[in-house]
């Protein structure tokens, strides 16, 4: 406290000269109330709110110089705007004429003329007889004066880090010459200490403003993050079906000639109850591998594990061929099967691999459909390697172009008219559950070669 009772003496010092007249009494002037200081200071500090401490530091300007009336008033947008006003709590002031003071606070009227002067002249402004021709000519006109005749006026600018931040103005209603110099430099110190407040204030304002907005950005993005994470659900669910649709469309296109064939061979004039019995048996196999693959796409969105066992790549290769053969013949499209020289093991998931077999299969042959019939030729072959085996699909197409190359296995992305855009993204998932890789690339003599790399068993 005492240290700041030493800059309270240092502030009252360097105002102790000043021009008479319009500004600040040049008399020498004594320290200001010690007691009035300790009470403004210890208010402040049990004051928290920025507010509250606006009002305790105009509260203690009436009180500490007996003024009727008083406000702290603002800069905003050009004008002023009173930030705070406060009248005082002398009965013997208020009775005399109780409706005076209340008079600039209701109607909102501020002492425009006396604010623009105490900043024009930046020390602020003493009128110790507002009504007094002689004392104060210059403000006989003014429109304040003369409607509410205030006789003792000070108004001190606030000022904080250098910069204005309004006025501190008091008023006396009937008797002239109550701002005595050791009144004035008390309104200084508080004037000060105002213009802090007023600061702390609005930083505190802007401060909880920017609070609100970042709880409100906080929950637009919480509400964001949840339509995300449930679009996202819906685009699982929609790929989830359209891989569904896509795998089955192959049995059940098998299943669709099986059934016709087996009804050819029954309704000749000798039915042929073999080629019908075949014809059911394969309808029968169909059926159990659409099964298969609907279970495998359902423990694919589970995320569970894939089944592997070990099987003959041959065998499986083969069965392929003999499941497109009927729909290859219809689209006029050869097969040739290049299996490998011997039994070979491979350890994994037989109906899955061969599912992706097929669909490569499949998109090579209709790559081909707008080329002449007799060349449109498919291979399938695999080529064993040190530790991987090669399964090669090669056609005679277009190929892929360049600029589609790093979008093609993108789920739903399709240059079918009449594509679903999952066969390549299913492939490539089945394969890297294998620990494989698959590559498209382009064959120098035309066409694509679609090859499905897989670990060697070890033997």
């Amino acid at each position: 406290m005492n240290h700041e009772l030493d800059d309270f003496r240092c502030t009252v010092s360097a105002h102790a000269t000043r021009p008479p007249g319009h500004d600040f009494g040049a008399a020498e002037i004594a320290p200001p109330d010690m007691q009035a200081l300790r009470q403004i200071s210890h208010s402040l500090s049990t004051e928290v709110m920025p507010a509250r401490r606006i009002e305790t530091l105009l509260q203690a300007a009436l009180q500490s110089t007996d003024a009727s009336w008083g406000c702290l008033a603002v800069l905003h947008d050009g004008g002023w705007d009173i930030a705070a006003s406060a009248v005082a709590a002398d009965p013997l002031l208020t009775l005399a004429d109780p409706d005076a003071f209340l008079l600039p606070v209701a109607m909102g009227v501020l002492p425009i003329g006396i604010l623009d002067a105490a900043v024009r002249l930046r020390n602020g402004l003493v009128l110790r007889d507002a009504l007094d021709a002689r004392d104060a000519p210059a403000w006989q006109a003014d429109d304040y004066v003369r409607r509410f005749r205030p006789r003792s006026v000070i108004c001190v600018p606030m000022r904080c880090n250098g910069g204005l931040v309004g006025a501190l103005y008091l008023e006396h209603l009937h008797t002239p010459g109550v701002f005595t110099p050791t009144r004035t430099a008390v309104v200084e110190i508080i004037a000060l200490q105002a213009g802090f407040a007023l600061e702390n204030a609005r930083l505190h304002d802007a401060l909880s403003e920017q609070c609100a907005r970042l709880s409100s950005t906080e929950e637009k993005m919480r509400d964001t993050l949840s339509e995300l994470a449930r679009a996202s659900r819906f685009q699982a669910y929609g790929e989830l079906v359209a891989s569904i649709v896509h795998e089955v469309a192959q049995p059940v296109t098998a299943l669709d000639s099986s059934a016709r064939a087996g009804l050819r061979w029954l309704d000749r004039s000798s039915p042929n109850i073999d080629g019908a019995r075949e014809m059911l048996a394969h309808i029968s196999a169909c059926a159990l591998r659409a099964r298969t693959i609907i279970n495998g796409l359902r423990a694919k969105a589970r995320q569970a594990p894939p089944a592997f066992a070990v099987f003959d790549l041959d065998d499986a290769l083969q069965e392929v061929a003999g499941m497109v053969s009927c729909t290859l013949d219809a689209m006029q499209v050869e097969l040739r099967v290049d299996g490998p020289p011997a039994a070979t093991p491979l350890r994994g998931d037989r109906v899955p691999l061969q599912q992706a077999i097929i669909n490569l299969l499949m998109n090579g042959a209709d790559s081909m459909l707008g080329i002449p019939t007799d060349k449109r030729l498919l291979t399938l072959a695999c080529e064993p390697a040190q530790d991987v085996l090669h399964i090669h699909i090669d056609d005679h197409g277009e190929g892929v172009a360049p600029e589609l190359a790093d979008r093609i296995f993108e789920p739903l992305f399709t240059t079918k008219p009449n594509g679903m855009g999952m066969g390549l993204g299913i492939c490539r998932s089945i394969v890297d559950a294998h620990h494989g890789r698959l590559d498209l690339t382009r064959r120098a003599t035309g066409g694509t070669r679609a090859t499905i790399t897989l670990p060697r068993l070890a033997s």
